[in-house]
């Protein structure tokens, strides 16, 4: 229906816009078209309605109610992540804990390893061997001890009074002597860590 009003209405308002061109064109004052045609009634002109459209309006967040209105738009976003990040950092600080517990462990693991070591050292030395030992001259009972492992010459000397000890790593190589200072000094390093 719109198709064919269109299709009749538009030569028709082509007409009416050429005609007073046309009438000019033609001279004399004849017309050779005619502007309206005969049987149909003259065209009105209709004016053309365009829409008000109003401009749009931010909204206006000012002061402190803006402030509330945002901090309340975002709150549960906000709680959401704070939640998250506080699962993620917990799981972290648990990981880390993890790997101290297992440093730990074998930290301890190492400190039985010297106690066993000693008491092993201590038990070597029975109190008959410490005796004949300690009644030798230092010159004597160091060449006895220079044979001997580092682990049982440390405990023998470790059971002796410090006197005699003193005497006794005074007539040894250099080298050995150093040795077994450092197994005695370990040893008794680590007893004592283990009284404390």
């Amino acid at each position: 229906m719109i198709r064919r009003l269109h299709t009749i209405l538009t030569p028709l308002i082509c007409l009416a816009a050429l005609g007073p061109a046309l009438a000019n064109e033609g001279g004399g004052g004849k017309q050779s078209i005619q502007a309206d045609p005969p049987n149909m009634p003259p065209i009105r002109q209709v004016p053309i309605r365009r829409p008000a459209l109003s401009p749009i309006k931010p909204l206006a967040v000012t002061g402190m109610k803006g402030v509330a209105n945002y901090c309340g738009a975002i709150a549960n976003s906000a709680a959401s992540a704070r939640l998250a990040w506080q699962e993620q950092r917990i799981k972290t600080l648990q990981a880390e804990l993890t790997v101290k517990i297992a440093e730990l462990d074998a930290k301890t693991g190492e400190v039985r390893q010297w106690v066993a070591k000693r008491e092993e050292l201590l038990a070597k030395a029975s109190a008959n061997l410490i005796a004949i030992y300690s009644k030798m001259t230092p010159d004597a009972a160091s060449a006895q001890l220079q044979d001997m492992d580092d682990d049982t010459a440390a405990a023998l000397l470790l059971k002796m009074k410090p006197a005699v000890a003193s005497a006794v790593m005074g007539e040894m190589d250099a080298a050995r002597a150093a040795r077994l200072s450092d197994l005695l000094t370990g040893a008794t390093a680590k007893s004592e860590g283990k009284k404390s």
